[in-house]
């Protein structure tokens, strides 16, 4: 996974989140949700927990 691409927390989720930034050496990546808020902020998540969202 690379930043910028469109990814859910687990195979289950709702909603879509794009990668701001990732860090393979600890295993986490910065994530934001993809929604129509002006509250939307980065948050970290581990990469096994994400999903690729499939075109």
């Amino acid at each position: 996974m690379k930043p910028g691409d469109q990814v859910k927390v687990s195979a289950r989720g709702t909603f879509v989140f794009t990668l701001k930034d990732v860090d393979e050496d600890t295993g986490m990546a910065m994530i934001e949700v993809n929604a129509d808020s002006p509250l939307t902020y980065p948050w970290p998540a581990r990469l096994t927990d994400l999903v690729p969202v499939e075109d």
